[in-house]
């Protein structure tokens, strides 16, 4: 009863830890990523400030503006004087126009305003690339978590068959009195605690998963499995991610845009010294009405056009303040593009070392992996045949799980260095 006990207990263990999402869809990583572009709230966000900077991007500083304007205004009065009797007064005015201006020069800043519309436009647009590469970063990273995870485990639940294994050995030899109760109670002990690190090990990867789904957007239930295995790029020269930062690196693109936006300010505040210059026409309409006489009425209309200028010649240098203002507000959008690309390349220097010593250290740990695993096969043999002890074989044990999980994290710390030196390449928006 015992060993029926302890093998339904391993199965069911086993049904968890391998076969619980068997029967959900697979899911790539370029799903993932097509999904969660598809359904992220702050995606979308960022998309509809697009849509209002498009939306800003119009011809409005070149065309002239018309005016409509309509009025009626009655007015009733009681005349009284000493040499008449009182008498009512009514008049009715009634007015109408429509007027056209429009500025046809003002130092250019029309042109400017259109420009730097149109420059914030490319902002927005460069704001939904970061936004975009930004989450294939964290769709990438959390994605090859699951598969490191799912590796573990899947080692783990080697480990542990192998432990239920060695525990019926030494019940069997404990029961033929080859060994001592003590023995069997360390063996007893090794079994329940890779027993408790599977199911620990389940619940590591079950909340990789929902973190993945909270990512996607794609509800609160499970409705996907991922199987897949990590890959390295072939390795990437330094001199050609370093040109390719400078020139693709989004966060410097965004920068240098932002240059161009502060160098439209300042444009726009010296627009200030000139003059401007508006057209105007219109046509007016007004009709007086006096009831006290019979049809009398007095009425003007007509069309009327005409140019004026206006030229702030002296407003107290507060022109002058603010174009110095202006020309600060650039100098400082400059030191901050050079602050961020000294930023950015140094973080690529960080990130291709670890990268570097990242495939470096996967292949050690893939080489004594494989050694690991044949170690403890051979240790497996030897302790069935008796010639090795049940503490000497936990070792081997050990230390194949301490080398596959050596191995796991390596290959994951340099996926994650590489898609990093992509993302600061600009190469995930391509």
């Amino acid at each position: 009863m015992r060993k029926i006990r302890h093998s339904l207990t391993l199965l069911f263990i086993l049904l968890i830890a391998s076969g619980s999402i068997e029967a959900q869809q697979r899911l790539t990583l370029d799903e993932a990523i097509m999904e969660a572009l598809e359904n992220n709230y702050s995606l979308k966000i960022t998309r509809n400030d697009l849509r209002i900077s498009e939306n800003n991007v119009t011809l409005a500083p070149f065309l002239p503006t018309v005016t409509g304007t309509g009025r009626q205004q009655q007015t009733d009065n009681t005349v009284s004087a000493s040499s008449a009797d009182p008498s009512d007064n009514r008049t009715n005015l009634y007015s109408a126009g429509a007027s056209l201006n429009w500025r046809i020069f003002d130092g250019l800043g029309m042109f400017t305003t259109y420009s730097k519309q149109q420059q914030l436009l490319d902002m927005s647009n460069q704001r939904v690339r970061i936004e975009v590469e930004n989450l294939i970063t964290r769709v990438c990273t959390e994605y090859y978590n699951i598969i490191v995870q799912q590796n573990y485990l899947e080692s783990s639940v080697t480990s542990l068959a192998l432990s239920r294994s060695r525990y019926e050995n030494a019940e069997e030899k404990y029961l033929l009195g080859v060994i001592s109760g003590l023995e069997l109670q360390q063996a007893k002990i090794d079994l329940n605690a890779d027993s408790s690190e599977i199911l620990s090990q389940y619940e590591t990867v079950n909340n990789a998963y929902i973190r993945f789904t909270k990512l996607l957007n794609a509800g609160l239930q499970m409705t996907f499995d991922i199987r897949d295995t990590i890959i390295l790029a072939p390795e990437m020269n330094i001199d050609s991610l370093r040109s390719r930062t400078v020139r693709f690196n989004n966060q410097l693109i965004l920068a240098r845009q932002g240059e161009i936006v502060s160098q439209q300010d300042l444009d726009l505040v010296r627009s200030l010294r000139y003059p401007t210059i508006n057209f105007s026409t219109g046509y007016n309409y007004n009709r007086l009405q006096y009831p006290w006489e019979a049809n009398s009425y007095n009425q003007t209309n007509g069309f009327n056009w005409g140019f004026n200028m206006t030229w702030n010649i002296f407003t107290g240098f507060e022109t002058k303040r603010k174009i110095s203002n202006a020309r600060l507000e650039l100098e400082s959008t400059k030191l901050a593009y050079q602050d961020i690309e000294n930023e950015i390349l140094g973080d690529l220097e960080l990130l291709y070392n670890a990268y570097i010593n990242g495939i470096t250290v996967t292949n050690f740990e893939t080489e004594s992996a494989e050694v690991a695993r044949t170690s403890l096969d051979i240790a497996m043999e030897r302790y069935r045949l008796g010639s090795l002890s049940g503490l000497e074989f936990r070792e081997y044990q050990n230390n194949y799980l301490d080398a596959i999980n050596r191995k796991l994290t390596a290959l994951y710390r340099a996926k994650v260095s590489e898609i990093g030196l992509r993302l600061l390449a600009g190469e995930l928006t391509e």
